[in-house]
């Protein structure tokens, strides 16, 4: 076929859609979230936008309720994954995790979360190592 012909055929742009390679797990739903929950939530995507790379805003991550933290139930295997709930018994938050090939950090409630300044602390430096490895 001459470029020619193809030109006249598919006329339209053709983009490419990049893969959301971080997932962020909610263990509540979006419409159950507080307003403060999803501001603090806006508050880490706008600090690792500006603090580490201005592809990580809260639009390029992709969001995912589940109750329990299950990465078979995940469709899409993400590369960097954030959880925020309650502790899962044998890991810690705040640390950067391995497994199945997906890094993760786990944190605690968003609500919970929001009164404590000492887990903000070491959420953004176990978030900064989450990002730059």
């Amino acid at each position: 076929m001459s470029t020619t012909l193809t030109d006249q055929i598919f006329t339209e742009e053709l983009y490419s859609i990049k893969p959301v390679h971080t997932t962020v797990i909610l263990t509540k739903a979006w419409h159950e979230l507080t307003h403060e929950e999803k501001e603090q939530l806006q508050k880490i995507s706008d600090a690792l936008r500006d603090r580490i790379s201005p592809r990580l805003s809260i639009n390029a991550f992709r969001l995912i309720h589940q109750p329990k933290l299950d990465l078979s139930q995940l469709s899409n295997q993400p590369k960097k994954l954030i959880y925020f709930g309650p502790p899962i018994k044998g890991l810690n938050f705040y640390e950067l995790i391995e497994a199945n090939h997906v890094k993760m950090v786990l944190s605690e409630n968003l609500i919970d979360l929001i009164k404590n300044d000492q887990s903000k602390l070491k959420l953004w430096k176990a978030l900064q190592q989450l990002f730059q490895a």
